[in-house]
């Protein structure tokens, strides 16, 4: 089978350009220039019909064509210039330019019946070329690769947007007039074609299609008594039955500080009742949410760790990250930062620092080596009788050392039993001023240990403990976080933008 011999059937058959540098097996660039990719491929196509289709990728300049009196048989019209435009002036008339992602992705849902033609068409190669069409390798480069190959570069150069598979997803729907009609004969060939198989309409899908549906499984004149072959030209284009947007999921990442005792990481519900009025999540999403999305309640909210409802987190803060899907925004100024930080501040509760956008992939810096990272504590504890050089002595521990900790009884309701191994790095143990009955305790520890039940020892559930260490029964009163060894997100001043 020759190049040139292929073409003039093809042309006689009513398909386009496009599609036949698909049969010919074109790829990548080669359909940026229809004509130098025919010369180099030693074909000479009838110049009624190039003058009529487009050279590839539109451009401005080229003058406006005469609708065509009909459409390729193959692909129904996907190709042409005339739908290219219709699709653009689509994407702009949706709420695309409620976005403002310097990226999209194109994900574009193509009626069954372009399947169904190139069936035919390969049915048709077949009988008029003989062996050389092969039953189990389509003749062509398959339209999915061909609308990446043709339609994203155009759109995208069309929208001043460049690819990105993170950004923001187009989702095109595509029908035609005679899809439900062939889909009617597809069901109705199937039953012959898979006598064992009765298929309801619902199951007949692409997938089914592109892995029964081929010349070495089905016989062509079977398929011939309910659809035509070769395919006919249609008098319609394809048509747009929606065009859904999906912002990016954009990352911003932080820290910050917990300064009340009265507050619970996430909402705090109890039976379906709620136990405090506020939580760290709502107040940070609250003040930072609305800027990116219009679906705040679907932010998810990370960090590096908790606290207790009666712990605070000081120091430079606990690293957090919210996951904002669908975000209108994919950037964040300075000026916007300063004022969300701002905004959280005035709760009292909560302050964050550090604001910033952060590439999706770095998210996972928060969750990477969790229970290696280590943990800076101050604690202050209550003993029952005045402080001994003694016990102040056996509390200044520099070396690291080994404990064994069961799951706290307070935490068994949403925590599997299990005897954790923990390391304590140091210690270090002073007497509040004029209190002699009350430490003030800086520890060192790895992440995932319990604190509170370090001091106490929970009845010797954790071994051993500081209560076992003094030989006395020690409890806490109050606890803070002080440090937490990670040092991500990055250090930003988002002040400096006045």
């Amino acid at each position: 089978m020759k190049n040139q011999e292929l073409v003039d059937y093809l042309v006689s058959c009513g398909v386009c350009t496009i599609c036949q540098l698909r049969y010919l097996r074109a790829r990548g660039t080669e359909y940026n220039d229809i004509n130098q990719s025919f010369q180099r491929l030693g074909v000479k196509v009838p110049e009624n019909q190039l003058e009529d289709e487009t050279n590839g990728i539109s451009t401005d300049e080229q003058p406006l064509k005469k609708p065509r009196l009909s459409h390729c048989s193959t692909c129904l019209g996907i190709f042409s210039e005339d739908f290219q435009r219709e699709l653009i002036e689509g994407i702009i008339a949706s709420d695309f330019g409620k976005y403002d992602s310097e990226g999209i992705v194109l994900a574009i849902t193509m009626p069954m019946s372009l399947q169904l033609r190139q069936l035919s068409m390969w049915f048709a190669l077949q009988r008029k070329f003989g062996p050389t069409v092969h039953s189990n390798s389509p003749p062509d480069v398959p339209i999915k690769e061909a609308v990446k190959l043709i339609l994203h570069p155009i759109i995208c150069k069309k929208l001043d947007k460049k690819y990105d598979a993170n950004g923001l997803m187009i989702s095109i729907d595509l029908r035609h007039t005679v899809e439900e009609q062939e889909v009617d004969k597809l069901v109705e060939l199937n039953r012959v074609a898979f006598p064992g198989k009765t298929l309801k309409r619902i199951e007949i899908s692409r997938g089914l299609l592109e892995k029964q549906y081929q010349p070495s499984r089905v016989k062509a004149e079977t398929y011939e008594k309910y659809l035509p072959i070769p395919p006919p030209a249609v008098d319609e284009s394809l048509s747009l039955k929606s065009i859904d947007l999906q912002g990016p999921m954009v990352c911003v990442a932080g820290r910050y500080r917990k300064l009340s005792r009265e507050l619970s990481h996430t909402p705090w519900l109890l039976q379906g009742v709620r136990q405090m009025e506020d939580s760290i999540e709502e107040i940070i999403i609250r003040s930072v949410g609305p800027h990116f999305t219009e679906t705040v309640p679907k932010i998810t909210f990370m960090s590096s760790g908790r606290e207790d409802v009666d712990v605070r987190c000081l120091g430079k803060g606990r690293p957090f990250v919210l996951e904002i899907p669908n975000s209108r925004h994919s950037s964040l100024t300075k000026e916007r930062a300063l004022a969300m930080e701002q905004a959280v501040d005035k709760s009292g509760k909560v302050s964050i620092l550090n604001l910033q956008v952060v590439p999706r992939e770095q998210a996972m810096h928060i969750k990477t080596g969790e229970e290696q990272k280590r943990k800076y504590y101050r604690a202050l504890c209550a003993l029952k009788e005045p402080a001994t050089l003694e016990i102040l002595q056996k509390l200044q521990i520099p070396e690291s050392f080994d404990i064994q900790q069961k799951t706290p009884i307070r935490v068994l309701h949403r925590r599997p039993l299990h005897t954790r191994p923990r390391t304590i790095y140091s210690v270090k143990a002073r007497l509040q001023r004029d209190n002699p009955l009350v430490l003030v305790i800086d520890i060192v520890t790895q992440a995932g240990t319990y604190i509170k039940e370090l001091v106490h020892g929970e009845f010797g559930r954790t071994t051993p403990s500081f209560s076992s260490i003094i030989g006395k029964p020690i409890d806490i009163q109050a606890l803070d976080v002080v440090g937490i060894d990670l040092d991500w997100p990055p250090e930003v001043d988002n002040s400096l933008s006045q």
